[in-house]
């Protein structure tokens, strides 16, 4: 990441008050939508450390994400407008297969050792917001069949 971008994450992260994570958690969109960790089927083997399930309980569909989403319907490789959206979709069978996140998750899984999954109501961090603390994994109570983005934070 150059300098400039780096910046610039760290001066929108300030304002918006969350902790910056480190530049390394910076994404284009092409890791979380095209790298073979995101569908996995053995999900303690990926290097992705958050996972996001279509059913209660850690059931159905699911992905793992391994940067932080801005919004879960529109996920861009190379960060910069296409044609058309590029949702980020639940992966291995199960229900839910193939359908977009954005909206349709029911629980989460962190197996970050440090840093807390953020899941939020709201595109771009915002709105009500389910926390996963590290090594841990929860139903979603404010993002209920209602999350449209994802993001670390060390708070």
């Amino acid at each position: 990441m150059n300098l400039k971008k780096t910046l610039a994450v760290t001066a929108t992260a300030i304002g918006l008050g969350m902790s910056i994570i480190t530049p390394a958690h910076a994404s284009t969109g092409e890791e979380n939508q095209e790298s073979p960790d995101a569908c996995m089927k053995s999900q303690s083997a990926s290097v992705f450390k958050y996972a996001i399930y279509f059913n209660s309980n850690y059931g159905g569909a699911y992905r793992n994400v391994g940067y932080p989403v801005y919004d879960f319907a529109d996920e861009r490789v190379g960060g910069s407008p296409q044609a058309g959206t590029q949702p980020l979709l639940f992966c291995h069978g199960g229900s839910g297969n193939n359908q977009g996140i954005k909206n349709n998750a029911a629980s989460v899984r962190n197996k970050h050792s440090t840093y807390y999954a953020v899941t939020y109501y709201n595109s771009g961090y915002k709105g009500s917001s389910d926390w996963a603390t590290p090594n841990s994994s929860r139903n979603l109570s404010q993002a209920y069949n209602q999350n449209a983005s994802f993001n670390w934070s060390s708070l």
